[in-house]
């Protein structure tokens, strides 16, 4: 058949569309072939390289714990001790080893409620946590229990210390009640509080300024109504703890004879139990400050760290770094004391 006149038109002058498709068709034909050439390539050096190639270990799926909400509640309780709130360490006193004055107490009291409640938050993604026991073992100030020429230095008179450090105390527990249906603030009076420079045995609570600092706190959060203040008069305390008896108290009563008198307080918590023993103020643990230095004898009693920390006297005479810290426990019905997290400050 012979090749009409348009036919002749389409071959020599094709419309744009069918160019358009023939050069795609071109490129696509000319990938094609190159592909085939890399795919003999990659063949080959796989031949080459396959001895070498071993087959790992497939991994082992581990399950991933999740948390469980119905687990025992807690209780906590945050051991507060050995402020001396408007001591000062001056740093080139002791070789820039340590500092401490009014405003670091201050930021250390705040650092602490926000650490308690972050703690109290992880504890929370396993159990219960609705009371906080806020259990204060004294020595909130330097004191006047020193003569002027052999004291440590303070940042003010003690009478401007008193209200100024029990405003920081409230502050503390004001910021720390919304985070628990209950909070019970317990006050034990230390020795460096007394305004006598002899330490008495009668009417300690009276003769101490940290007991006036309790009850200025204790006006400054009375219109909290889940916040709870117990006050004793004695050198220590019993509190109910899940049934679970513990025993509080400064740590002065214990008997000095070395720097840390560890056989002296084991001594002395063994008298406490002879004269309680067969009456409800026997105890299963004891904690006490007074020492500057986190420390646990025979899982039974548990030294307490300083907010204040390293200062000149630890430093040059008990030869000890004191670490700025206190201390969050909690305890269950089933197990007692079941961790301890120190707060570092």
């Amino acid at each position: 058949m012979a090749e009409t006149k348009d036919d002749f038109k389409k071959r020599a002058d094709p419309p744009a569309e069918v160019e358009s498709l023939r050069q795609q068709l071109t490129k696509a034909l000319r990938d094609s072939k190159r592909l085939k050439t890399q795919v003999g390539d990659d063949q080959r050096l796989f031949e080459a390289i396959k001895d070498e190639i071993r087959t790992l270990e497939p991994l082992k799926a581990q399950a991933i714990p999740r948390p469980k909400l119905k687990h025992d509640p807690l209780e906590a309780l945050l051991f507060l001790t050995d402020a001396h709130s408007e001591e000062v360490v001056r740093p080139e006193e002791v070789e820039g080893l340590a500092e401490y004055n009014w405003d670091i107490f201050v930021k250390r009291s705040k650092a602490v409620v926000e650490k308690t409640v972050e703690l109290v938050t992880i504890q929370r993604q396993a159990s219960e946590v609705r009371r906080l026991r806020v259990c204060m073992l004294g020595d909130w100030f330097l004191g006047e229990i020193h003569p002027d020429e052999t004291a440590y230095g303070s940042s003010m008179p003690l009478v401007r210390a008193l209200p100024m450090a029990a405003r920081v105390c409230a502050d503390q527990i004001r910021r720390l009640a919304p985070h628990f249906e209950e909070v019970v603030c317990v006050g034990m009076v230390g020795n460096h509080g007394r305004n006598t420079q002899k330490p008495v045995t009668k009417m300690t609570a009276d003769r101490n300024w940290d007991f006036s600092l309790y009850l200025i706190a204790q006006a400054m959060t009375e219109d909290i109504e889940n916040v709870k203040w117990v006050l004793p008069l004695s050198r220590a305390h019993v509190i109910d703890v899940f049934d679970w008896k513990v025993l509080l108290t400064h740590g002065d009563m214990c008997k000095q004879t070395h720097v840390t008198p560890y056989f002296g307080i084991l001594n002395a918590i063994k008298g406490e139990h002879q004269t309680r023993r067969k009456t409800d103020k026997d105890f299963d643990w004891a904690y006490m400050g007074h020492w500057h230095h986190h420390g646990l004898l025979e899982y039974e009693v548990t030294i307490c760290p300083p907010m204040i920390g390293h200062n000149q006297f630890s430093q040059y005479r008990m030869h000890r770094k004191s670490k700025a810290q206190q201390l969050l426990e909690f305890y269950s019905k089933k197990h007692g004391r079941t961790c301890s997290w120190p707060i570092n400050l």
